[in-house]
Protein backbone atom coordinates (compact mmCIF):
# COMPACT_ATOMS: atom_id res chain seq x y z
CA UNK A 1 0.00 0.00 0.00
CA UNK A 2 2.70 2.40 0.79
CA UNK A 3 4.52 1.23 -2.55
CA UNK A 4 0.96 2.59 -4.67
CA UNK A 5 0.99 5.92 -2.58
CA UNK A 6 4.28 6.73 -3.63
CA UNK A 7 3.57 6.16 -6.51
CA UNK A 8 0.12 8.59 -6.48
CA UNK A 9 2.23 11.13 -5.10
CA UNK A 10 5.13 10.73 -7.80
CA UNK A 11 2.75 10.78 -10.24
CA UNK A 12 0.59 14.14 -8.76
CA UNK A 13 4.04 15.82 -9.07
CA UNK A 14 4.41 14.47 -12.71
CA UNK A 15 1.12 15.80 -13.71
CA UNK A 16 1.90 19.12 -11.95
CA UNK A 17 4.90 19.57 -13.88
CA UNK A 18 3.47 19.12 -16.95
CA UNK A 19 0.99 21.74 -16.43
CA UNK A 20 3.71 24.23 -14.90
CA UNK A 21 5.54 23.09 -17.51
CA UNK A 22 3.43 24.88 -20.05
CA UNK A 23 1.93 27.40 -17.84
CA UNK A 24 5.22 28.81 -18.29
CA UNK A 25 4.73 29.98 -22.15
CA UNK A 26 2.13 31.97 -21.03
CA UNK A 27 2.81 35.53 -20.96
CA UNK A 28 3.10 37.31 -17.81
CA UNK A 29 -0.03 39.22 -18.13
CA UNK A 30 -1.81 36.30 -19.30
CA UNK A 31 -0.87 34.45 -16.20
CA UNK A 32 -2.50 36.49 -13.90
CA UNK A 33 -5.12 38.00 -15.66
CA UNK A 34 -8.61 36.08 -14.76
CA UNK A 35 -9.64 33.81 -17.41
CA UNK A 36 -13.68 34.45 -17.43
CA UNK A 37 -16.29 35.83 -14.23
CA UNK A 38 -16.14 32.41 -12.39
CA UNK A 39 -12.40 30.93 -13.32
CA UNK A 40 -10.24 33.48 -11.54
CA UNK A 41 -6.52 33.63 -13.26
CA UNK A 42 -4.20 30.42 -14.40
CA UNK A 43 -1.81 31.74 -11.19
CA UNK A 44 -5.40 31.73 -8.56
CA UNK A 45 -5.89 27.97 -10.11
CA UNK A 46 -2.37 26.93 -9.56
CA UNK A 47 -1.93 28.40 -6.28
CA UNK A 48 -4.91 26.52 -5.05
CA UNK A 49 -3.89 23.62 -5.85
CA UNK A 50 -0.85 23.87 -4.08
CA UNK A 51 -2.79 25.49 -1.16
CA UNK A 52 -4.37 22.38 -0.86
CA UNK A 53 -1.11 20.26 -0.98
CA UNK A 54 0.07 22.52 1.73
CA UNK A 55 -3.24 22.93 4.18
CA UNK A 56 -3.59 18.33 4.23
CA UNK A 57 0.12 18.05 4.41
CA UNK A 58 0.47 20.62 7.86
CA UNK A 59 -2.48 18.88 9.47
CA UNK A 60 -1.62 15.70 8.65
CA UNK A 61 1.76 16.53 10.12
CA UNK A 62 0.16 18.23 13.49
CA UNK A 63 1.22 21.30 12.59
CA UNK A 64 -1.64 23.33 10.82
CA UNK A 65 -1.33 26.87 9.85
CA UNK A 66 -4.51 29.10 9.60
CA UNK A 67 -5.85 29.28 6.65
CA UNK A 68 -5.13 33.42 6.81
CA UNK A 69 -1.27 32.64 7.20
CA UNK A 70 -1.10 30.29 4.70
CA UNK A 71 -3.23 33.13 2.24
CA UNK A 72 -0.32 35.62 3.05
CA UNK A 73 2.43 32.50 2.65
CA UNK A 74 1.44 31.25 -0.66
CA UNK A 75 -1.68 33.09 -1.97
CA UNK A 76 -1.45 33.88 -5.77
CA UNK A 77 -0.31 37.63 -4.89
CA UNK A 78 2.97 35.97 -3.66
CA UNK A 79 3.38 34.59 -7.31
CA UNK A 80 3.88 37.50 -9.75
CA UNK A 81 5.65 35.05 -11.94
CA UNK A 82 5.11 31.36 -12.22
CA UNK A 83 8.96 31.07 -11.67
CA UNK A 84 8.09 31.96 -7.86
CA UNK A 85 5.57 29.51 -8.10
CA UNK A 86 7.70 26.78 -9.48
CA UNK A 87 10.24 27.63 -6.55
CA UNK A 88 7.11 27.09 -3.82
CA UNK A 89 5.70 24.14 -5.18
CA UNK A 90 9.21 22.45 -5.32
CA UNK A 91 9.48 22.91 -1.55
CA UNK A 92 6.23 22.01 -0.95
CA UNK A 93 7.09 18.71 -3.16
CA UNK A 94 10.18 17.87 -1.20
CA UNK A 95 8.17 18.28 2.13
CA UNK A 96 5.51 16.23 1.19
CA UNK A 97 7.83 13.02 0.09
CA UNK A 98 10.28 13.72 3.17
CA UNK A 99 6.83 13.15 5.25
CA UNK A 100 5.35 10.36 3.12
CA UNK A 101 9.23 8.39 3.90
CA UNK A 102 8.48 8.22 7.32
CA UNK A 103 5.24 6.22 7.02
CA UNK A 104 5.17 2.38 6.79
CA UNK A 105 1.67 0.74 5.97
CA UNK A 106 0.53 0.51 9.72
CA UNK A 107 0.67 4.47 10.08
CA UNK A 108 -1.18 4.98 6.54
CA UNK A 109 -4.13 3.42 7.77
CA UNK A 110 -4.09 5.39 11.29
CA UNK A 111 -6.18 8.34 11.56
CA UNK A 112 -6.09 11.83 12.61
CA UNK A 113 -8.31 14.85 13.70
CA UNK A 114 -8.68 17.48 12.08
CA UNK A 115 -11.39 20.48 12.98
CA UNK A 116 -13.27 21.84 10.22
CA UNK A 117 -13.52 25.71 10.14
CA UNK A 118 -16.90 25.10 11.48
CA UNK A 119 -15.98 23.50 14.55
CA UNK A 120 -16.37 19.93 12.95
CA UNK A 121 -14.11 17.72 14.64
CA UNK A 122 -14.03 14.81 11.89
CA UNK A 123 -11.28 11.71 11.87
CA UNK A 124 -9.28 10.67 8.32
CA UNK A 125 -6.80 7.84 7.63
CA UNK A 126 -3.73 9.31 6.08
CA UNK A 127 -3.84 7.01 3.11
CA UNK A 128 -7.56 8.97 2.47
CA UNK A 129 -5.88 12.07 2.70
CA UNK A 130 -2.63 11.57 0.57
CA UNK A 131 -5.11 10.43 -2.21
CA UNK A 132 -7.78 13.31 -1.88
CA UNK A 133 -4.26 15.35 -2.41
CA UNK A 134 -3.92 13.86 -5.70
CA UNK A 135 -7.44 13.59 -6.61
CA UNK A 136 -8.21 17.25 -5.75
CA UNK A 137 -5.34 18.35 -7.63
CA UNK A 138 -6.41 16.27 -11.02
CA UNK A 139 -9.88 18.07 -10.58
CA UNK A 140 -8.22 21.42 -11.12
CA UNK A 141 -5.22 20.45 -13.45
CA UNK A 142 -8.52 19.20 -15.60
CA UNK A 143 -9.33 22.50 -15.65
CA UNK A 144 -6.06 23.98 -15.74
CA UNK A 145 -5.38 21.75 -18.85
CA UNK A 146 -8.69 23.02 -20.73
CA UNK A 147 -7.46 26.90 -19.81
CA UNK A 148 -4.02 25.81 -21.50
CA UNK A 149 -5.20 24.30 -24.58
CA UNK A 150 -7.74 27.57 -25.07
CA UNK A 151 -4.90 29.60 -24.81
CA UNK A 152 -3.16 27.50 -27.40
CA UNK A 153 -0.27 25.59 -24.84
CA UNK A 154 -2.10 22.66 -24.20
CA UNK A 155 0.35 20.40 -21.63
CA UNK A 156 -1.25 16.74 -23.39
CA UNK A 157 -2.10 13.79 -21.78
CA UNK A 158 -2.21 13.76 -18.06
CA UNK A 159 -4.01 10.71 -18.02
CA UNK A 160 -2.46 7.80 -14.68
CA UNK A 161 -1.55 5.37 -17.89
CA UNK A 162 0.34 8.09 -19.72
CA UNK A 163 2.59 8.44 -16.34
CA UNK A 164 2.96 4.65 -16.50
CA UNK A 165 4.15 4.21 -19.86
CA UNK A 166 4.82 7.55 -21.35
Amino acid sequence: MKAYIEQLIDYNYWANGLILKYAEKLPAEVFTKPISDTEGSPRRKLAHIMFAERYWLDRMAGTPVSVEEMEKQIGPKNFPTIKELYGAWFDLELRMRQFLAEFDEKRLVKTFKHTRSDGTELEYRYIDIFTHIVLHGMQHRAEMAQILTDLGQSPGNLDYNVYLHP
